[in-house]
């Protein structure tokens, strides 16, 4: 799955089915999307980059 750096800690997205988690790189889940599509492959990099934005600027907002 993607890969993202966030200052100097490693966040990565984890798919297990059609449950995808971002996870910083001691392992906390940060965040859950959930492929609902009846093929279960609407999720692409791209949304999944997006999705990763969001929760970074909403961890930062707190």
């Amino acid at each position: 799955m993607s890969n993202l750096n966030n200052d100097e800690n490693a966040y990565r997205w984890v798919k297990n089915g059609r449950i995808y988690t971002l996870e910083n790189s001691e392992g906390k889940v940060l965040h859950t999307a959930e492929d609902r599509t009846c093929n279960g492959n609407f999720i692409t990099d791209s949304i999944l980059e997006d999705l990763a934005a969001e929760c970074f600027e909403e961890l930062e907002g707190k």
